[in-house]
Formats: structure tokens, C-alpha cells, sequence
């Protein structure tokens, strides 16, 4: 998330495969490793920010890399790899990018978005790298606190801060601030782009931070836990996405939002004063609202994880997470406010 940098309210862009950073030579196997990573207004606020993603980048031995508040990142990300030795293709956009090291055949701008169509050994990829609107986040409302919404939106005048009132709990007005956001027509826009990509053979991705939470987290199992105060929610983005037929990478391998929530948002970074991490100071705000999900019958989810520090920010004080959570590495030095996902698929026939 970001309140400050008005790149993350676009995502224009979008160069021709043609413009890559330098030309790619693709793995020779079917493993295609996934990273899903928010960058932090383009891994400016903190030191060594763009080292801190290609450290990463690296370190999984990722193969596609969607990126989140991307602005500079993903060309000056692909000419630090392309320093070191490792060739991705780049795509950038205003606000997302990808990094592919399979060869690019073209890419697009969507709203909010970017895709590319890659080719693995003979087979069709399609990924998409998103970035939804962050105002009008309505998971705020049940935790006292206000959406971000403009004037004259509802709830605007109290902008980001406490609610008077306390905690908003009426799924209907939650339901209806988040409609306001336009995160939902996004959405319905790129399934609507799928069906063509789909109908040509293709396997699909997405990837990036939704900005709103998961209908499989906000549950009676997680009811009173995360001050959502009793709320049961379908948020309606990602039920979009699963009634056509996307799966959530990690909530598909770990099914249980108590045991193994996710949570990729706020998100701590000891090189960061607290202040810049908590937007809800006094609610405990943490949520999954990063993702990667996948369609195609070619596509075998084989292995699932969170990337990132252990600690998040729970009523403005840092907490080491307790979860049964799949951590696969939990780097010293941190580029982000959130976590990343990184998830490992075989493409077969």
C-alpha cells in the first residue's frame, strides 16, 4: 500500500516485448518459480532498496517476478540482475512490471495492471501484474478506523483516521465502500481479457497486492480474530476471481485462515521507524492482501510460501508472528511493507 505516491493509481505504460532489458535465455525445465512482490515505491524508502530485490530475486532463484509500486524498479531491477550475471526480460509500466527470464512474445496495459504472454518451451503463459486501488479500503471500517476515501465519498471526512463512532460492522455499508473503490470492475476486466488468452491455449497468472482481503480469510473461523469484530465477508474481488475459476496459491495448499493466515500486510522492517509501517495504530490491522493465483489445466501447484520478515505491526508495536504460516525465507534486510509470495509451478502438457 501506499498513500503518498500517486504511481499507485495507474498502472500506464506498458513498453513492447521488443524493449527488454536484455535478451533472456529461459530455464530449460517446466519449473516456473513465481515471486509476488509489493517494492515499496520502487524500493525507495529504504537503503540499498533495489539491491534488497535483486539480493532476492536471486536468492529464490525466481523465474517470473510480478511487482507491485514498481515505478523505476523493474528496469533498474533487471539491469542490477543483468550486472550480475542473470538475463530477465523487463517489463515495466507506471506502476507494475514483470521480470521473466522465458521470452516475452508481446505484453499490454490493463487498468492497474500489466501482462505479458511468455513462451516455455512451446507452451503459452500469460501473467499479469497487478496493483489495485488502495483507497476505499473498506477492511479499515470494521477496525474503527476510516477507508481513505475522497471527498465526497462515504466516510471521507475522517479520511485514514479513528472513527468516532468505533468500529463500522454492517457487511452491507463495508460492502458497499469497497464497490466504490472500482477494485471489482478491475478485476471483471481482466477476466474478461483471460477468456481470449484462455480460448487460445493459454495457462494464466496473476500476481500482486489486491489492496483488499481474501473471502477465504474473513470467515467464522477468523470472525474474532484480527479485529475483524464478528465480520463475515465474501470480499468481492477475490470472490470474482474464484467463481471463474483462479486459484489462491497459498490459501489453496493451506486452507485454514486461523492456523495459517498469510498475513502479508503491515508487514515489519527493522530499518523503519513503526510510524511509517501502522496506518491503524490502535486496531490490529494485519491482513493477506497479497496473492498469487493461477488457471489452466497445465498448471501444478507444487510448493507455496510467504517471503519476508516474520514480524508485522499489530496496534503500532512489532510482533513476531506465531502462525503455522510457511515462511521460506525471512532475509535480514528488508526492501518492503509487505511480505512477498512465492509460489512453484509445474507447466505440463
Amino acid at each position: 500500500m501506499t498513500r503518498i505516491d500517486d504511481h499507485s493509481r495507474s498502472a500506464g505504460g506498458a513498453v513492447a516485448a521488443g524493449a527488454v532489458v536484455s535478451a533472456a535465455v529461459a530455464p530449460a525445465a517446466r519449473e516456473i518459480r513465481v515471486l509476488a512482490l509489493n517494492t515499496w515505491h520502487s524500493g525507495s524508502k529504504v537503503a540499498d532498496g533495489i539491491q534488497l530485490i535483486t539480493d532476492l530475486i536471486i536468492s529464490t532463484q525466481a523465474s517470473i517476478v510480478l511487482l507491485s509500486e514498481a515505478t523505476e524498479a523493474t528496469t533498474a531491477v533487471a539491469a542490477e540482475l543483468r550486472r550480475r550475471g542473470h538475463e530477465f526480460h523487463a517489463v515495466p509500466s507506471r506502476d507494475t512490471g514483470i521480470l521473466s527470464m522465458f521470452p516475452v512474445e508481446d505484453s499490454a496495459d490493463l487498468r492497474w495492471m500489466v501482462k505479458a504472454r511468455l513462451r516455455i518451451d512451446g507452451k503459452r503463459l500469460t501473467v499479469y501484474s497487478a496493483h489495485l486501488e488502495y483507497r476505499w479500503y473498506a477492511s479499515n471500517l470494521p477496525r474503527g478506523y476510516g477507508p481513505g476515501a475522497p471527498a465526497p465519498g462515504e466516510f471521507a471526512e475522517h479520511e485514514w483516521n479513528k472513527l468516532p463512532e468505533g468500529p463500522v460492522i454492517d457487511p452491507a455499508v463495508i460492502e458497499r465502500v469497497n464497490a466504490a473503490s472500482g477494485r471489482c470492475e478491475v478485476i471483471s476486466d481482466f477476466l474478461a481479457d483471460t477468456k481470449a488468452e484462455i480460448a487460445d491455449g493459454a495457462s494464466v497468472i496473476i500476481g500482486g497486492d489486491l489492496n483488499e482481503p481474501s473471502l477465504l480469510d474473513w470467515t467464522p473461523a477468523t470472525a474474532n480474530l484480527f479485529d475483524h469484530n464478528g465480520v463475515v465477508l465474501a470480499w468481492e474481488t477475490t470472490r470474482r476471481l474464484q467463481q471463474a475459476g483462479f486459484i489462491d496459491a497459498y490459501r489453496s495448499m493451506y486452507p485454514d485462515p486461523a492456523t495459517h493466515p498469510g498475513l502479508t500486510w503491515p508487514s515489519d522492517n527493522i530499518d523503519v521507524d513503526v510510524a511509517e509501517l501502522a496506518w491503524a495504530p490502535e486496531a490490529d490491522e494485519r491482513d493477506r492482501v497479497d496473492y498469487i493465483f493461477a488457471r489452466g489445466a497445465a498448471l501444478r501447484l507444487s510448493a507455496v510460501g510467504i517471503i519476508g520478515p516474520r514480524g508485522s505491526i499489530m496496534r503500532g508495536t512489532r510482533l513476531q508472528e506465531s502462525t503455522q504460516d510457511n515462511f521460506l525465507d525471512s532475509p535480514a534486510q528488508w526492501g518492503s511493507d509487505h511480505k512477498g509470495i512465492f509460489a512453484t509451478y509445474q507447466l505440463g502438457d
